[in-house]
């Protein structure tokens, strides 16, 4: 993305370059503040990267981001082009505006790798809670099964007691030799 939006720039400015000449331009009729060309053209060089990533779902949907983005900003196309067209004629005010945008990319950067590195931990613990939920049920099976065993355990000794009280209530056979 960081890319991208350094090409876009070094083209828009060599644009302005090759574009330059002894007229100067005037300030268009509807002109485009500064603060509000830089939020325009960050949002414009955020949907390039996207569009670059997911360009067969803009042309799946028949999506222009770029339209959007004056749309949102409640801008005409043509009146961007003469804004654009006046900032590339006051060039060093142009690349300081590319400055603030570059910047402006760079702290949303660090936004989205910080709330990245916070939906890491958040799926970390989920995970952990659910491995403890998952040890905790078989605790609980492990509980049932010892309580199985103790049961089972009872009934065996009940089983030898019995077989240990009939052993000794049972009359004992006669000898086999009487005295004469």
């Amino acid at each position: 993305m960081k890319k991208s939006f350094v090409y876009s720039a070094l083209l828009l400015i060599l644009v302005g370059f090759s574009c330059q000449n002894l007229d100067k331009i005037d300030k268009p009729e509807n002109f485009i503040e500064e603060d509000k060309m830089i939020e325009i053209l960050t949002d414009i060089a955020f949907v390039k990267a996207a569009k670059g990533s997911y360009k067969k779902v803009f042309d799946i949907e028949k999506i222009n981001p770029e339209l959007y983005i004056l749309e949102k900003h409640g801008v005409d196309s043509l009146v961007f082009a003469e804004n654009n067209r006046w900032y590339m004629s006051q060039l060093d005010d142009y690349e300081e505006v590319f400055k603030k945008v570059k910047k402006n990319i760079e702290v949303s950067k660090i936004k989205f790798e910080k709330l990245k590195k916070e939906e890491d931990s958040l799926k970390k613990i989920e995970d952990s809670i659910r491995r403890l939920k998952k040890g905790l049920k078989n605790i609980d099976e492990l509980s049932s099964d010892m309580e199985e065993l103790e049961s089972i355990k009872e009934e065996l000794m009940n089983i030898e007691m019995e077989d240990a009280v009939k052993k000794r209530t049972k009359p004992s056979p006669p000898s086999g030799k009487k005295k004469q």
